[in-house]
C-alpha cells in the first residue's frame, strides 16, 4: 500500500473519529474502486448509442446493490 493523504471537512474528520473501530482507509479505498469501475463503464456506455438513461441506469448498478435501485424505482 501507498500512503495518500486526503482532505475532509472538519465537521466530517468529527464525525469519523466517532468511530475508530471503522477502517476509513479502507472505506476510501473501496469508494475509489467504485467510482473508478464506475467511470469505466460510463466512458463504455458513451461509446454506444444509448440513451442518458439507460447510461444512468447501467451506471446505477454498478454503484448500488440492485435491492436498493429496486426500491428507488
Amino acid at each position: 500500500m501507498i500512503p495518500m493523504s486526503i482532505s475532509v471537512p472538519a465537521a466530517l474528520k468529527k464525525e469519523l473519529k466517532k468511530h475508530p473501530e471503522t477502517n476509513w482507509s479502507r472505506v476510501a479505498t473501496k469508494a475509489f474502486e467504485r467510482q473508478l469501475q464506475t467511470d469505466k463503464i460510463l466512458e463504455q456506455l458513451a461509446e454506444q448509442s444509448l440513451s442518458d438513461r439507460e447510461i444512468l441506469r447501467r451506471g446505477l448498478r454498478v454503484q448500488y446493490p440492485r435491492d436498493i435501485i429496486k426500491k428507488a424505482a
